[in-house]
């Protein structure tokens, strides 16, 4: 079981802008991801169980040194300088709005008592944040499931002024996990740390900010959906960002 979950936990903290790939350009990174991942599980095989006992990590790479062919390296280039430039446009009905959002989501709500039990640790404390006021609407286990444990989760909010906003964690210290991040998608800092923010609207008036760092033993990422106010959405997400303390 411990390798599925160091299979499942494989992945990268890829650009929001990924998503708008053209088909050609999502084939190859999607097959470049999964050609990767068959082969780390290919390398676990190979080395047995011991393999899966290790623990997990986050790294940042630069993109110099990824594994991947020269176009796929090209397209991430691409992308880092596109969210680079500031606001990006996409295209119409690529921001869902906030009521087909809601519908959409999990209404589940438990506990802290049922988090600790079901998580690597404690799930993070935001009632010190901005989001401690919030409505919190639903929320979802995340990454590497293992019948009722998960290794992140996410809680979702209604944030008057901002519009949903998604917190996720994701513990990456679960034994055989990996999560990377690129070097040059950095962009901000939380709290003396590189993050990565990016943001977007359509012509519809709809905005999305999403925030990713990491900390001691966790990545977290923020998203925030609602019009297109996006530079309010950055202030208040870097807000609730440097006020999450694990």
């Amino acid at each position: 079981m411990k390798l599925k979950l160091a299979i499942t936990l494989l992945t990268m903290v890829l650009p929001m802008g990924s998503i708008h790939a053209s088909s050609e350009q999502a084939d190859a990174v999607g097959q470049w991801l999964s050609d990767r991942a068959m082969r780390v599980a290919e390398k676990d095989d190979a080395q047995g169980a011991a393999r899966s006992l290790e623990e997990g990590v986050y790294r940042l790479i630069p993109l110099a040194e990824l594994d991947a062919p020269e176009p796929v390296k090209e397209y991430f280039r691409e992308q880092f300088q596109r969210s680079r430039s500031g606001v990006v446009r996409v295209p119409k009905g690529t921001i869902p709005s906030q009521q087909a959002l809601i519908r959409a989501l999990p209404k589940v709500w438990r506990p802290d008592a049922i988090l600790r039990q079901r998580l690597p640790n404690p799930p993070s404390d935001l009632q010190r944040t901005p989001l401690g006021a919030a409505e919190t609407i639903g929320m979802e286990p995340t990454g590497a499931i293992e019948g009722l444990k998960s290794s992140g989760l996410s809680r979702f909010y209604r944030f008057k002024d901002v519009g949903i906003v998604e917190f996720n964690e994701e513990n990456f210290r679960v034994p055989g996990g990996v999560i990377e991040a690129f070097v040059e998608a950095q962009n901000a800092v939380i709290n003396g740390t590189p993050g990565q923010i990016e943001m977007e609207v359509d012509g519809q008036g709809r905005g999305r900010v999403a925030l990713v760092w990491a900390g001691k033993d966790k990545v977290y990422k923020l998203i925030a959906t609602g019009d297109d106010k996006v530079e309010r959405k950055a202030e208040m997400l870097k807000e609730i960002a440097e006020s999450v303390l694990d």
